[in-house]
């Protein structure tokens, strides 16, 4: 067990008596701390119930001052909180200070919450006569999680106009890597590019080339931007994905490169060809029920290795799981969109998610996909950017020549631009597509 006497160095009374007398002789000074600190940053019990007080008079905005706690504070009567509260008032603290104590509030809590985790990992490993390793690690990665959580409520959301104008106008590097292509002229032109932070749902049904519509964006972004990509592939196997990208880049049919090709051909193709496929930063991860942790895990793994990262897949969104099962399924795909889409924004780096459809469409005689469509969608148009459907009508008219190969991509969302339909031409056998 940990001893008490160690958690003595990760608390600073000074500080929490110095916030606590900063917001009753100054109440507006609460606006400039409100977004990190919170009662459990405070470590006494007595600071904690007169910070809870604090908060109520805030939240009705009401001005308050010692007496107006007090009184509000009297029914716990094994202290005396007037005592304590004139005690505090004398440090007569200065309000400008009050960013720099609230800090060192927050930082001991963080070190107290990594401090009591470590201790009970290593309780667990010493009490468990069988260990789940998984099971160990998973609780390891949430925990985390929540300490970094707690950690960026330290970044303000706030930024003044003027300084988004220098960093959006001025800064080179930041306009160089503001937005991505999708390699396809028509839908940039549409979409105007994606940027980071946007989450980007790609749905349609079974066969329409949602993956390969993917995978063909990954090599755009990794080839003309050398930025790594992330394939989060649940349903494929990486030798599956691999396939698919040897047969696009290659220009080979899937079944003959399955079939036919060992190294003594592979160095045989063009050099050209084999000097992509080496050159390309993508990374797949076919681990199957991935959940948001795992992957927020993941992607800082990359960004720390490599620096950056410009895109990330994800194959597809109704595999994933989430952290908060429930026997709603609506409601945890509703968790699972939105925690990527705060991922993204958080990573700065645009997220593609590919979606499934329901079954509605089949019985309609126009079988475009529309909004309502998006399988256990719960709030999934809510939080995409960009929503895009993709339809072959050639798998419902195949008798139709003039369809062939010719697929719709229908942008039936985007928050910051025009709606609208393009095509592309499609080569189902070689997952490659291009403009039309």
């Amino acid at each position: 067990m940990l001893k008490n006497n160690i958690l003595k160095n990760f608390y600073s009374t000074h500080s929490e008596q110095y916030i606590l007398a900063s917001l009753i002789l100054y109440n507006n000074s609460w606006n400039d701390i409100y977004y990190f600190l919170s009662i459990d940053n405070f470590f006494f019990k007595n600071h904690q119930i007169i910070f809870s007080i604090i908060l109520e008079f805030l939240n009705l905005n009401i001005d308050f001052d010692i007496y107006s706690i007090y009184n509000r504070i009297k029914i716990y009567s094994n202290f005396n909180f007037l005592n304590y509260l004139n005690y505090i008032l004398q440090k007569t603290p200065n309000p400008y200070n009050i960013v720099y104590y609230a800090h060192i509030i927050h930082n001991m809590y963080l070190l107290r919450k990594i401090l009591l985790f470590s201790n009970n990992i290593v309780n667990n490993i010493l009490k468990s006569e069988k260990l789940n390793i998984s099971e160990m690690l998973f609780n390891i990665e949430l925990n985390i999680f929540d300490i970094i959580k707690d950690h960026l409520k330290e970044k303000s959301d706030s930024y003044l106009l003027s300084n988004i104008f220098n960093k959006y106008f001025l800064d080179k590097n930041f306009l160089k890597n503001f937005c991505i292509s999708t390699g396809f002229k028509d839908l940039d032109n549409i979409i105007k590019k994606i940027s980071g932070g946007d989450l980007l749902i790609v749905a349609g049904r079974p066969s329409m080339g949602k993956t390969s519509f993917s995978l063909n964006i990954a090599k755009n972004v990794s080839d003309k931007y050398s930025l790594p990509v992330i394939i989060f592939s649940m349903e494929m196997s990486s030798n599956q994905i691999l396939l698919k990208f040897l047969s696009c880049i290659l220009n080979e049919d899937q079944d003959f490169i399955n079939k036919t090709l060992n190294s003594e051909i592979l160095n045989n193709f063009n050099k050209n060809y084999l000097k992509l496929i080496y050159s390309l930063k993508i990374f797949i991860d076919e681990t199957v029920n991935l959940n948001i942790i795992q992957i927020y895990t993941k992607c800082k793994f990359l960004i720390k290795e490599h620096g950056s990262l410009g895109l990330i897949i994800v194959d597809y969104l109704q595999l994933m799981n989430s952290t908060n099962p429930s026997q709603n399924r609506v409601l945890e795909i509703s968790e699972i969109s939105r925690s990527l889409k705060c991922l993204a924004k958080e990573l700065n780096v645009p997220i593609i998610a590919i979606s499934q459809l329901n079954r509605n469409l089949e019985s309609r005689t126009n079988k475009r996909p529309l909004i309502s469509d998006l399988r256990e969608s719960g709030s999934i148009e809510q939080d995409a950017d960009i929503v895009l459907f993709i339809y072959r009508d050639e798998i419902y008219d195949s008798k139709n020549l003039l369809n062939k190969n010719i697929v719709e991509i229908i942008v039936s969302k985007h928050r910051n631009g025009p709606l609208g339909t393009t095509n592309l031409y499609f080569f189902d056998d070689k997952s490659k597509f291009s403009d039309f």
